[in-house]
């Protein structure tokens, strides 16, 4: 549904991107974030992570994959 809601030229705002983001989804990434902070610290799902973190970052700013994770986590808002 995110992607669908997120289109380059047509779809949400920002804002409303940025809403559901932290509403629906953030929630889902950080749950019980203290019990696989072990298996976090392994690289590749790291990784893993940031990947997902990074689709759905382009997705709020709408801007190409050129940019680098963390400018567009600066530029998302994304903490």
């Amino acid at each position: 549904m995110f992607v669908r809601t997120a289109k380059l030229q047509f779809g949400l705002c920002h804002k409303a991107l940025n809403t559901i983001y932290e509403a629906a989804v953030a929630p889902i990434l950080t749950y019980v974030a203290p019990i696989w902070l072990e298996a976090i610290r392994i690289n590749e799902n790291l990784t893993k992570y940031k990947i997902i973190q990074r689709i759905i970052n382009f997705k709020i700013t709408k801007a190409y994959r050129t940019i680098t994770y963390n400018a567009c986590c600066v530029i998302a808002g994304v903490k």
